[in-house]
């Protein structure tokens, strides 16, 4: 540092701006460069929720057709061992407990509801 020049004070530059950049941190490209990467990052993870939504919908489709399939083997498993009259027995119970019931109880709540006003 005791020199005078060009040299001596494109030296001392140097060194002044590395132990800024020590005190600092990085540069600025280093920020673009991390900042680039953190966008990246974000778009990926994007993607990813994206992706992850698609399949749980699949997962969705799957488990209704499941339902239905399991729903179609039980009905052929019980038809296959009833009479004609024996299905038909078979079908209104079955209409009755997923259809009518369920609408008879909800009506009669609403009634319920109703008289206590």
């Amino acid at each position: 540092m005791g020199t005078i020049g060009p040299m001596s004070s494109m030296d001392e530059a140097a060194e002044e701006l590395e132990r800024l950049r020590e005190l600092v941190g990085p540069s600025e490209s280093s920020f673009d460069a991390l900042r680039e990467d953190r966008d990246q990052a974000v778009r990926v993870a994007r993607e990813a929720v994206a992706e992850a939504g698609e399949l749980r919908g699949h997962i969705v489709d799957l488990s209704v057709q499941l339902s239905r399939a399991r729903q179609d083997q039980e009905y052929q498993q019980v038809s296959a061992a009833l009479t004609p009259a024996g299905r038909v027995v078979y079908r209104v119970r079955r209409r009755v407990a997923t259809s009518i019931t369920p609408r008879l109880v909800g009506a009669a709540r609403r009634a319920k509801q109703a008289l206590k006003r």
